[in-house]
């Protein structure tokens, strides 16, 4: 490690309390994913300060606005992009040649049930080694890192020989991607580090998969939900063929092996009769899921029409209609990066040395990652700290929090990143290269 990498990393040390706020300050905002509309807007004031204070092209804009989104095979309608907004702070080096995207989400699940939480949702609350609040570790701890790293780079005298985009996007939860897919079609650039990886590794090959919802009606009125559960039932009995080969395919793929996402290849999210009334449309019923896959969209196409076709059959035997899989996200691609890829070999080196041990490369969980490798780089992995949807305290749970310890270790690899895959150079008058 040299002079100006060791610079950098101790001012980030002392500036740790700085960093903590930041995320603080950010997990105070109610930047919730409502998927048709977001409140991805309240974060604008605090986030375009941040990027004016370090003198950066600020701009705020709508995914949807970008020349060729809306006509993009990517694009997904109805979710509001055109009214919801990305947020980009690009540092340009005098003699750039190449361009890296640090990228996170400002969008958030909803809280949840609040009696579920030990602290406020929305709180930012610092104790006990933890940052808590609603999108902490997925992912707005990304946003504070990004800003920090740069930071501690410009305020450390330091000019970057290549550009720098801090993108913060929106609607990524609930499937989204349109405000990935604005930033990639805008930015064109080299490389892209999405911060919404886990477990402090690399992902570095996007997870395929879906949300999908069935429906089921009877065809003659029911005072009793009795005939549409048994019709769910026979869904979820037909569907068995299909988990079994979600669930084999990534145990035998070296990405997903062993891994949260080869656990959780296919989870049930609904399974309802009647529309929640007591007494009412109890003729009526529906199934939704989400599943992975390394598989091509083709492929599980064609598997899902076999699935449709024997429920259908069964089910009309039973009196009662069965509806087509209704897509309720986009469909996520499966694609990678070698491992002997330049930008992550400097990015691996980069968390091994801030953190002190080895870090894996593995697969990504569904994720904007498949958007930013189809759309926006080849050269896109995944780089972060969400903790698994399963965990206490991890994604989309309550008390959800991210580790401070892992944080400025992760803020740290960054810095240490951007010196090497930028290049860079001392300057006397602390000048900025904007």
């Amino acid at each position: 490690m040299n002079n100006l990498e060791q610079k950098v990393l101790s001012y980030i040390d002392r500036h740790t309390d700085e960093l903590d706020t930041l995320l603080s300050r950010l997990l105070k905002i109610q930047s919730v994913n409502y998927s048709s509309h977001g409140d991805e807007e309240k974060c604008e004031e605090l986030i375009m300060n941040e990027y004016h204070s370090l003198g950066l092209e600020a701009e705020k804009y709508f995914p949807d606005s970008v020349p060729g989104v809306t006509e993009s095979s990517g694009y997904l309608p109805g979710r509001g992009t055109d009214r919801r907004p990305n947020f980009c702070g690009t540092y340009r080096a005098p003699n750039a040649v190449k361009k890296v995207m640090l990228a996170a989400h400002t969008d958030v699940m909803p809280s949840g049930d609040p009696e579920q939480w030990t602290v406020d949702p929305f709180g930012g609350v610092i104790k006990d080694g933890r940052i808590y609040g609603r999108g902490a570790n997925d992912n707005k701890f990304g946003i504070a890192s990004s800003i920090m790293a740069l930071k501690a780079i410009l305020e450390s005298g330091i000019e970057l020989e290549n550009d720098v985009v801090l993108e913060s996007y929106c609607d990524e939860e609930y499937g989204g991607g349109n405000g990935a897919l604005g930033a990639s079609l805008k930015h064109q650039c080299d490389a892209i580090i999405n911060m919404d990886g886990g477990n402090y590794e690399i992902w570095s090959c996007s997870m395929g998969g879906q949300v999908l919802e069935i429906n089921v009606k009877t065809v003659e009125p029911q005072d009793s939900s009795t005939l549409t559960v048994d019709a769910l039932l026979v869904v979820r009995e037909e569907l068995q063929p299909f988990i079994k080969n979600r669930h084999a395919e990534l145990e035998a793929d070296r990405y997903f092996a062993g891994t949260d996402m080869e656990r959780s290849a296919f989870r049930f999210y609904e399974f309802l009769a009647g529309n929640g009334d007591i007494g009412c449309n109890l003729d009526r019923g529906k199934l939704s899921f989400v599943f992975y896959t390394n598989k091509p969209q083709e492929h599980i196409k064609a598997e899902l029409a076999e699935v449709s076709g024997r429920i259908k059959a069964r089910l009309d035997k039973m009196g009662v209609i069965a509806g087509e899989f209704k897509p309720m996200s986009r469909f996520f691609h499966c694609l990678f990066l070698p491992d002997e890829d330049e930008t992550l070999q400097i990015l691996k080196q980069a968390a091994e040395e801030s953190a002190g041990r080895p870090v894996k490369i593995s697969g990504a969980c569904l994720s904007d990652l498949s958007v930013f490798l189809k759309y926006g780089s080849p050269v896109s992995l995944n780089f972060g700290l969400v903790r698994d949807f399963k965990l206490y305290g991890g994604a989309h749970q309550f008390d959800e929090f991210v580790d401070q310890k892992e944080f400025h270790e992760h803020c740290k690899a960054v810095a240490l990143f951007l010196l090497r895959w930028c290049g860079a150079h001392e300057v006397n008058n602390n000048k900025r290269g904007i």
